[in-house]
């Protein structure tokens, strides 16, 4: 048997996957992580270091610091029509994960090739709250068809990091994998390890903590980027990271001149109660009107990302 881990670069699946490697010491343990090519620096560094922990491997000759790695944006003006992400960054991570795969052939790190602007612009669709194409494509889909092709329906058990306050999202996935054939646990589920959360064992183990979460993020996917991120969400991006966040106000607006509508991720209700677009440029606008609005904190589990 096979334990197969589905590792996001966030920190409660490292904590599931190091909960359920001390329920079972003597099995097999693989990691699989799906690569959005959009993650922030410093959550490639985490996943290297915290699964080489894990397993007992010494990664100080192949761990790279936030810093060595160049700018995921791509700089200038440019056509979203040829858009292919920044082919610098990209070059990095193409390195990396080689590396990686001959050091920690554990990890095993998947890329489906489009990031999700990608994703959005050949679908012709940009995601948001109820649909999310940007995680089919780039995580469900590359890692159902992984699965598929080597790992054993009969026997394997696959892991996932969803904790006791996301239980609702774990039930009817462990029930849709069960019709298909797979067995799916959640081994943070109803556990003390689960209660406490991750930081306290990151902490424990001398590795520091990723830093969107950090900076006010209570997720660690797709470098803060979010389609069903919503308002608390670019609140907070907008106070901490406000040159990521007019990157993503233009890459929405790009989209949606390439696409000829005024598509959005997020609405609004705001006067009179009827759902309506809300662009990034007209949140941005709403904060800077009224700067008490970007400085005030928000809860966890008011806004994140659910989508795998």
């Amino acid at each position: 048997m096979t334990h197969y881990h589905s590792v996001s670069g966030g920190a409660a699946s490292w904590l599931a996957a190091k909960l359920d490697m001390d329920r079972h010491p003597n099995e097999e343990h693989r990691f699989l992580f799906a690569d959005t090519l959009y993650e922030d620096a410093d959550c490639y560094r985490f996943l290297i270091e915290g699964i080489g922990y894990l397993i007992g491997r010494d990664v100080s000759d192949f761990l790279p610091h936030a810093d060595h790695f160049p700018d995921y944006r791509v700089s200038g003006d440019f056509d979203i029509a040829t858009y292919a992400g920044n082919p610098g960054w990209r070059a990095f991570l193409r390195q990396l994960r080689a590396d990686v795969s001959e050091a920690m052939p554990e990890l095993i790190w998947l890329v489906e090739g489009r990031d999700p602007w990608e994703v959005f612009r050949d679908r012709k669709f940009l995601g948001n709250s109820r649909i999310d194409p940007c995680s089919k494509k780039l995580k469900r889909e590359v890692l159902a068809a992984w699965l598929d092709a080597n790992a054993n329906r009969d026997e394997d058990v696959v892991c996932v990091g969803i904790g006791t306050h996301e239980s609702h999202r774990y039930t009817p996935l462990a029930i849709r994998m069960a019709e298909d054939g797979w067995r799916y646990e959640a081994p943070l589920i109803g556990t003390m390890e689960g209660e406490i959360g991750a930081f306290h064992y990151l902490a424990k183990a001398s590795i520091e903590r990723p830093r969107l979460y950090r900076k006010g993020y209570i997720h660690n996917n797709c470098g803060g980027y979010c389609i069903k991120g919503g308002h608390a969400h670019y609140q907070n991006r907008f106070s901490v990271d406000r040159d990521r966040y007019d990157y993503d106000a233009m890459m929405e607006r790009k989209l949606a001149a390439y696409l000829g509508k005024p598509v959005t991720m997020m609405t609004d209700r705001a006067g009179d109660n009827v759902k309506k677009p809300l662009s990034l440029d007209d949140f941005a606008d709403r904060l800077l009107a009224d700067p008490q609005l970007a400085l005030i904190p928000y809860e966890p589990g008011s806004s994140g990302c659910g989508c795998f």
